[in-house]
């Protein structure tokens, strides 16, 4: 068995402030938020083993942010290219699934995170703001449709 989280980066910086949309950092609220909702989601879900990022600045921190909550020495951060803007949804769930890990945290953006959240479950629309994140539980083979949606979480309950 699987569990997948999936998360869009927390609140970042106006795409006007910084030098290019790779190099946008999170905002304080954004951080908060993270902490917030990570803390919360601790309390009723074992975390992560390991957390994969895109090689955006804003999901490296989200990444860091989420670590930190839950405690650096008991997750593995790690950047995933194939969490880029673009992602390919199989390809991705073929590099899930060859990691030894049981829980996995995939960071990303939109509107990759909702069409990947739509792909694992068999359908449906999502409301991906900047922090959300899903718990998909994987059963059996970790491919397309075969996933359940466990439960969902907002940032802005969190704070901000």
């Amino acid at each position: 068995m699987l569990k997948l989280w999936l998360a869009r980066h927390g609140e970042a910086a106006d795409p006007d402030t910084a030098h290019s949309d790779f190099a946008r950092v999170l905002t304080a609220k954004g951080r908060q938020q993270l902490t917030g909702l990570t803390r919360w989601l601790l309390e009723r879900e074992p975390a992560p083993e390991l957390i994969l990022h895109s090689p955006l600045v804003r999901t490296q921190q989200t990444a860091e942010t989420i670590a930190e909550a839950i405690g650096r020495n008991q997750v593995t951060v790690r950047q995933e290219n194939g969490l880029a803007p673009g992602v390919d949804l199989d390809e991705l769930l073929r590099r899930v699934a060859r990691t030894t890990a049981e829980r996995v945290l995939c960071i990303g953006h939109q509107p990759d995170m909702s069409h990947c959240l739509a792909g694992m479950i068999g359908g449906g629309q999502i409301d991906y703001l900047p922090g959300t994140i899903a718990g998909v539980e994987f059963l059996g083979p970790i491919v397309r449709h075969a996933g359940r949606l466990c439960w969902l979480a907002k940032p802005d309950w969190f704070g901000g």
